[in-house]
């Protein structure tokens, strides 16, 4: 009685192994598909390279046929004298780009875009027009001849607009 149940066992084990060793032999198609598919996207897709926070986003102006490019007069207020006292203008509305220049207390500027809490501002180191005060019906990137950017609209007072 115990010879039948040994050889129940031994056949169930052979059985066993050679399954496993059939498997061994002839790989799964589903895992070889599976297998080839993910090599394959990751050899036909490009990189994913983000674009930098640095990129330079253009101060937009104009828009509205009936008021000016830059409607909105303002000056740079509330720098700390016992800190930096200016104010960095930005190639773009954040810290994470690059300083393109400086302003002081009290300089003036014309606010043209936002972007959450920042400014898209244009202004003149000098007492230059900076051909702001005529209605531009389309939005265009503001392109000269003064100086343009993005600043902080907390250390930005509206005088007029």
């Amino acid at each position: 009685m115990n010879r039948p149940i040994a050889a129940l066992a031994v056949l169930a084990w052979l059985a066993a192994s050679c399954s496993q060793q059939q498997e061994a032999a002839e790989p799964n198609p589903a895992a070889q598909e599976a297998a080839s598919s993910s090599e394959g996207a990751a050899k036909a897709a490009p990189p994913v390279t983000p674009s930098p926070v640095g990129t330079p986003v253009p101060v937009m102006a104009g828009g509205e046929a009936q008021l000016d490019a830059c409607a909105t007069a303002a000056v740079v207020s509330g720098l700390d004298p016992a800190g930096d006292n200016y104010l960095a203008v930005r190639a773009g509305p954040g810290t994470g780009y690059a300083e393109t220049d400086r302003l002081s207390e009290g300089q003036a500027i014309s606010v043209c875009d936002g972007d959450g809490h920042w400014l898209g501002v244009v202004y003149a180191k000098d007492d230059a027009d900076c051909g702001l005060a005529s209605p531009a019906t389309a939005r265009a990137q503001y392109s000269g001849p003064c100086r343009s950017g993005w600043v902080a609209a907390r250390f930005v007072t509206v005088t007029a607009g």
